[in-house]
């Protein structure tokens, strides 16, 4: 079985918010964030850079929250 942990990829607090994950997630190496606060902020980040056409239901500018874990 292969081991999920390295020196690169530890268990760690999400730095959005605090639930224990992994230091690295989908490739993005030390980012310290849970998958739910990275893709909310991937979704944070395609609402500033192209807007939607209407309210996206996992896009926390679009529910006014800094995080989707808020809503």
């Amino acid at each position: 079985m292969l081991n999920k942990f390295s020196r690169l990829n530890k268990v760690v607090q999400c730095r959005c918010c605090g639930k224990r994950t992994h230091s690295s997630i989908d490739g993005c190496v030390g980012i310290e964030l849970c998958k739910v606060c990275l893709d909310s902020g991937g979704m944070e980040n395609e609402h500033n850079d192209y807007g939607h056409k209407e309210k996206v239901a996992d896009c926390p500018v679009c529910n006014g929250v800094e995080c989707i874990h808020q809503k």
